[in-house]
């Protein structure tokens, strides 16, 4: 009798055990995928900044999931998952057309010599800044020499967002809310536009519709685009896509973590242009996120 209750015991165990371990597998899969639903609701971009560490529980799930339907579902979702991800970590090319540096300065800086001369010593050709205060803007004064024309648009006192240029500005506009400052210079006898973008946060927040807001804009533009700056969100993230599209561009590589939230590392800045080109990062300088330096590539 009681080798029976142990059986029983034990088979009960083990059916939970798997029911468990189906939940786990069903939660993952259904995380990769709703992360793709950010024209639907934007929860669905939220859920796309799991997407990366979904898919590697995707990989681990098919070493212990019993069954060729569950190996199957994880696997195509693993894939899934690593192919709209992991290109973007890879090396990109340089660029010739355009040299720019962009930066969330943190409204609070307290750096902002040293910040200069980065920017400065950097030989961009324009900057894009986020988080420009009333605090801080001292730092436009001090670029001022190198990058005499200057764009600010200045939604509140802590959130300004900036282009600034080594060549003049011929047109300029602004988003009615914080998201973008958009200014066209002509280098080289071509006029392009360059976006300063500062989103806010995902759902529950606004990323979404400030994202809309930014598209209309880019919409209106003509000619070449460049947006950089603090999107708040990844680059394989539907508001993101949107305007890439929009402006008709693409990443510029290679992705890395430029900040740091409870110590979980989070790729928020990032720069996109016509044809791509390749990064580099630049230090804190009294900010709580890293600069990014492009190699620009103006030719899709």
């Amino acid at each position: 009798m009681g080798t029976n209750r142990g059986k029983v015991r034990d088979v009960t165990k083990m059916t939970m055990i798997r029911i468990g371990m189906a939940c786990l597998a069903g939660s993952v899969i259904a995380t990769v995928w709703g992360g793709f639903a950010g024209g639907v609701h934007p929860f669905g971009d939220s859920l796309s900044l799991l997407r990366l560490l979904a898919g590697g529980f995707c990989a681990m799930l098919m070493l212990v999931m019993r069954g060729m339907v569950w190996r199957l579902a994880l696997g195509g979702t693993c894939v899934v998952a690593m192919w709209t991800t992991m290109p973007l970590f890879l090396n990109g090319s340089p660029g010739e057309g355009l040299t720019l540096y962009s930066k969330n300065i943190w409204f609070g800086n307290q750096e902002l010599p040293a910040l200069a001369a980065d920017i400065t010593q950097s030989g961009a050709d324009v900057v894009t800044l986020q988080e420009v205060s009333r605090r801080n803007d001292r730092l436009l004064g001090m670029l001022a020499p190198t990058y005499p024309h200057q764009h600010l648009c200045r939604f509140s006192g802590w959130g300004g967002v900036a282009v600034v240029s080594k060549y003049p500005i011929s047109a300029e506009t602004c988003t009615q809310r914080r998201g973008l400052a958009a200014a066209q210079i002509n280098k080289d006898g071509q006029d392009i536009w360059i976006g300063s973008i500062h989103l806010p946060w995902p759902f529950p927040y606004a990323n979404d519709t400030a994202a809309k807001a930014v598209e209309d804009v880019v919409l209106s533009l003509e000619g070449p685009v460049v947006l950089a700056g603090d999107f708040n969100i990844f680059p394989w993230a539907n508001s993101v896509g949107q305007l890439q599209r929009a402006a008709r561009v693409q990443p510029l590589r290679p992705l890395r973590p430029t900040f740091s939230l409870q110590g979980v590392p989070l790729f928020l800045d990032h720069v996109h242009a016509p044809g791509g080109g390749q990064v580099t990062y630049r230090p804190g300088l009294g900010s709580d996120h890293l600069g990014v330096l492009a190699e620009v590539d103006l030719i899709r």
